[in-house]
């Protein structure tokens, strides 16, 4: 048993993880597997009993790197208006769509699994940021980040699909306007408004759409 555990499950995983980047679950086999590791598909009986193991461990690993992701810009304690949490946030899940766009179609449009973990792991934070720290009712924060929500996996889709190339000032532009629209049905947050450097950002946002 010593040469095979040579191949670690770390290493299973990975290799699972590339042929599914490339070409979706489907194209996830214990050959495929073993052919890319080098090895015969017994490293990889030796881990999991079956391949619904392995990908439910390939599932976990890209939940783990989109939260890592998102983490990275939760960018909530700050008080520059450009760093706000939803407009990061809204960011780097648009700037995810655009690099990479297969894995993007195939967590949340092929197969809404791993989508569905993303989502519950960062819907109630969310929620909880409109409430705790921009100060809007529950009722209203639930709503928001309904609608929100929705408005970004549109812009995701387009994005992703490579119709046309989107820059990262398009896409700021995008959530500007997103941002205003909510602001429109639901006001601006009350908690940032208190803050003078967020407060005419708003300013300027909501004047540009007059003109």
């Amino acid at each position: 048993m010593s040469a095979t555990k040579k191949i670690t499950k770390n290493m299973i995983v990975d290799a699972a993880l590339e042929i599914f980047r490339a070409e979706g679950f489907d194209a996830v086999t214990s050959r495929r597997v073993a052919l890319r590791l080098g090895c015969s598909t017994q490293p990889i009986y030796f881990e999991y009993k079956n391949m619904d193991e392995l990908k439910d461990d390939i599932v976990k690993k890209v939940v783990s790197q989109l939260n890592e992701i998102f983490s990275s810009v939760s960018n909530e304690g700050k008080e520059d208006p450009n760093e706000f949490v939803y407009r990061s946030y809204g960011l780097a899940f648009l700037k995810f769509a655009q690099t990479d766009p297969f894995v993007f179609r195939q967590i949340y449009i092929v197969d809404g699994k791993i989508g569905r973990q993303v989502d519950d792991l960062w819907m109630p934070k969310g929620i909880d940021i409109l409430e705790n720290k921009y100060g809007y009712k529950k009722e209203t924060a639930i709503a928001i980040n309904k609608m929100a929500s929705c408005s970004l996996m549109g812009m995701a889709v387009f994005t992703s699909s490579g119709y046309k190339k989107t820059s990262e000032e398009e896409i700021l532009k995008s959530l500007e306007i997103l941002f205003a629209s909510v602001c429109a049905v639901y006001g601006p947050p009350p908690k940032l408004m208190k803050i003078e450097k967020f407060r005419n950002h708003f300013e300027k946002i909501m004047a540009s759409f007059k003109k």
